[in-house]
């Protein structure tokens, strides 16, 4: 790789460089930071957010948004620990995962084939979601109704790494097959790009806008699962807020742009990363959490300014157009005073 292109690398991915400069400045700061379990720890926690943000990422690289997904992971730790009362946790497992899909098939209808606004949808299915969890629920936390085998969806280990972790690399390993070697993968990124190109090339818009909010739905509802483990209860109240926010910005510091049609599911990792070993320092610091809401607020407009398209030209601009300097007399390409005045 040539001094160019790694410099137009580096700038259009900024997220790497910051991930480095904030792994250090926490190694310097925050006393076992850098502790094997404490990095663990984070990559264990990242991990079930990393799911809902890459479920994010398919909604806004179709051009949507989706504000659903904290709702859907509540829900599912309220089916779950509510269905495994009664009758066997597989049951609450498939149940859980059928509402993350239903949910996902509501939202992308509606935005679809009935042509509302995706923020409305959303905010509307949001507030409907977590409504129908504390009904369920009585608004109470459910406690004491999963099996010890369940609680192995976190504490298990493969080769040494907790199993939610392999889960979600799995996971990006699939999403990247599917987004850049499918033909169905690459429309999610025409759609977001040219809607109207997308239409007059054929592609059907809407079976691919419905397909992106329906694994939005799922994903999140993996996530549910995953974290009623690891809570081990489940809870329509205090699960999940915020963790829309959380998803939004980590693919937005990752590079995708909310417009739709450009960016990598890499840097959603690396935002996603980014925000743990954010909240795990902030933790070992003994910093009001509060603080870090501000913090990822900030760092999210932040984004949306240097990943916007005028700040992406310049940047391009500078990298690829070399130093104008015009050719004496004599250089091949010299322009004689006769045609520069003519």
């Amino acid at each position: 790789m040539t001094s160019a292109r790694l410099l137009r690398a580096i700038a259009e991915n900024p997220i790497v460089i910051v991930l480095i400069i904030l792994f250090l400045v926490f190694y310097a700061v925050a006393d076992g930071f850098s502790d094997p379990r404490n990095i663990s720890n984070i990559f264990l926690q990242t991990s079930m957010l990393g799911l809902v943000a890459i479920g994010m990422s398919f909604v806004i690289l179709t051009g949507g948004i989706d504000l659903s997904v904290g709702s859907v992971v509540a829900l599912s730790t309220i089916l779950v620990a509510g269905i495994a009362n009664s009758y066997p946790p597989i049951l609450g497992i498939n149940v859980a995962l059928l509402a993350g899909v239903a949910v996902g098939l509501i939202n992308g209808f509606l935005v679809a084939y009935i042509g509302l606004q995706p923020i409305i949808v959303t905010i509307s299915s949001m507030a409907m979601v977590r409504g129908l969890g504390m009904w369920l629920s009585d608004s109470r936390p459910i406690f004491g109704t999963l099996p010890d085998e369940y609680f192995m969806l976190v504490s298990a280990t493969v080769l040494g790494v907790p199993l939610p972790v392999c889960i979600f690399l799995f996971v990006v390993l699939a999403s990247l097959w599917f987004l850049h070697l499918t033909r169905t993968g690459r429309h999610i990124y025409q759609v977001g790009g040219n809607e109207e190109a997308a239409l007059l090339a054929g592609i059907d818009v809407r079976r691919t806008k419905l397909l992106a909010y329906t694994l939005c739905g799922f994903l999140s509802a993996v996530a549910g699962l995953l974290l009623t483990a690891r809570i081990q209860s489940g809870d329509a109240v205090r699960t999940g807020l915020g963790w829309e926010l959380d998803a939004i910005a980590a693919a937005a510091v990752g590079g995708l742009s909310l417009m739709g049609g450009r960016g990598h599911l890499i840097g959603t990792v690396c935002g996603v990363l980014f925000i743990g070993m954010l909240s795990n320092a902030f933790n070992l610091l003994g910093i009001n959490p509060y603080w870090q809401r501000m913090v990822v607020g900030a760092v999210l407009a932040l984004a949306v300014v240097v990943y916007g398209d005028p700040v992406r030209r310049r940047l391009a601009a500078g990298l690829r157009q070399p130093v104008d300097r015009r050719a004496q007399p004599g250089e091949p390409g010299a322009i004689s005073g006769t045609e520069e005045r003519g």
